[in-house]
């Protein structure tokens, strides 16, 4: 008599995985949007409230498309995008020692959305060999709790 070895559902697996990311990506989307109205609405009560002010600190916002968004004031630019992928933290990260990920570790699967900082100049003049730095690291699950991650280890998870 053979014993039957129970074999995982490979379609059921990829299905649920599929879904899981999906609903992240969704979620990241939607934050992203969210960042570029308050970029947005910044920028022009900026510019209502500084209108004719001298000495005249530049402070805009450029749409860049679906995944970038530029933030410029004064002398620094803000890139932020939003990576295409999905995630999941590696299980040496902090984050996986937290009873939030222990309860359902689905919940580690991430969207990120990247912010950089160049000096101005080196777009005002088309410097392309300047290098700009990762200053922070937004991570993004399906229940739209956020990690942020940052150059003096902000490192909290949040809820939305």
């Amino acid at each position: 008599m053979e014993a039957k070895i129970k074999k995982p559902d490979l379609f059921e697996i990829l299905r649920i995985k599929s879904n899981l990311k999906q609903d992240v990506f969704e979620q990241t989307s939607s934050t992203f949007e969210l960042l570029r109205k308050t970029m947005s609405q910044i920028t022009e009560d900026y510019q209502n409230k500084y209108e004719g002010a001298l000495p005249i600190i530049p402070f805009e916002f450029k749409d860049r498309g679906e995944f970038e968004l530029e933030l410029r004031f004064g002398g620094d630019v803000l890139i932020f995008m939003m990576h295409t992928n999905v995630f999941q933290f590696s299980r040496l990260h902090e984050v996986m020692k937290t009873s939030y990920i222990h309860q359902d570790p689905t919940l580690s699967y991430c969207g990120a959305i990247h912010i950089y900082n160049f000096l101005a100049d080196s777009f005002k003049y088309n410097r392309t060999n300047d290098i700009g730095y990762l200053i922070g690291r937004l991570f993004v699950n399906r229940e739209k709790h956020y990690f942020i991650e940052g150059k003096r280890e902000i490192g909290m998870l949040y809820n939305n």
